[in-house]
């Protein structure tokens, strides 16, 4: 038995829950998963899986083995990867899940400059704002934009993006200018759906909520924003998303004396103690070009 591989196939056993999403991640047959598990019992004596019809979990010995052999290969990985760093790119393939309009918007146009940095090194990338299970579904990493729930995972935070109140010219010519935060309720205003439904503002230690409403509901914050410029309401979104339509006139900012939050972007990855090549290096891409000076400022 390949100690080392029995290790590796165990872990991934234990986090997918099932022999057979592990062996397809890992690209083996179920029936050398189960071989390998089998062997790895029999070498320590000890049962360490609990195998029912839905799924695998480990048994308490199996929760122990679990963590020394993600320390162990951690260490054992780390050591093989600084050895390796200055002579060797990234290589393999990075397995991404980024959100739809920050990876079109952002993400996409930067890839050419990352694939001529990292050569060896391809890329698999789900654009999509669902939350992807990282470990079971095979990610290397996901980006995430806004409020994380709390997980194992860890999440390291990148940059952080304003929020902006914004319409078209064309709008505010025929309905108004709000003035303050309770304006906008005799306005036209174009919902987010997948954030909180309420709309906060804050000015000198004063804070201020309402919950907008108006002829339109999206999921998708680009449509939002082509909706605004068609001159159809008033939209609460990032810089990230509405940058462009600021920076050519096509949206103004409104209500610039009163704060409107941030949200951040973030990197989420399965384990602390261990980051692999290719995530790093994805990383410090990202941070050095959107924690750039003045990056988001510029959007407005």
């Amino acid at each position: 038995m390949d100690q080392i591989a029995a290790m590796r196939t165990f872990i991934k056993v234990v986090e997918c829950q099932s022999f057979t999403k592990a062996a397809h991640q890992l690209g083996i047959s179920v029936a050398m998963t189960s071989k390998l598990m089998q062997q790895l019992e029999e070498s320590l004596s000890t049962r360490l899986l609990s195998r029912t019809t839905r799924q695998v979990n480990p048994t308490e010995a199996g929760q122990f083995y679990y963590q020394r052999s993600l320390a162990l290969l951690a260490e054992l990985e780390e050591t093989h990867s600084q050895l390796t760093h200055n002579n060797q790119q990234p290589q393999g393939t990075l397995k991404l899940s980024v959100p739809m309009d920050f990876g079109y918007l952002h993400l996409s146009p930067a890839l050419p400059l990352f694939r001529e940095r990292y050569p060896d090194l391809k890329l698999e990338i789900e654009y999509s704002d669902r939350r992807v299970a990282l470990v079971e579904e095979g990610f290397d990493l996901a980006l995430r934009i806004g409020n994380l729930p709390d997980s194992s995972l860890v999440a390291k935070p990148l940059a952080m993006m304003k929020m902006v109140v914004c319409a078209s010219p064309d709008y505010l010519a025929r309905r108004g200018r709000p003035k303050t935060p309770e304006d906008l309720k005799q306005h036209d205003c174009l919902i987010y759906t997948l954030t909180q439904p309420d709309w906060v503002f804050k000015r000198d230690g004063e804070e201020h909520s309402i919950r907008p409403q108006g002829p339109l509901r999206a999921n998708n914050g680009v449509a939002l924003t082509r909706a605004a410029c068609d001159h159809q309401g008033i939209i609460l979104q990032p810089t990230f998303i509405v940058g462009d339509a600021l920076r050519s006139g096509a949206l103004v900012p409104l209500l610039l004396e009163w704060e409107k939050g941030q949200v951040g972007l973030y990197a989420l990855y399965p384990h602390r103690r261990f980051v692999s090549a290719k995530v790093r290096c994805f990383i410090e891409f990202v941070q050095e070009r959107y924690l750039a000076p003045h990056y988001w400022d510029r959007e407005t």
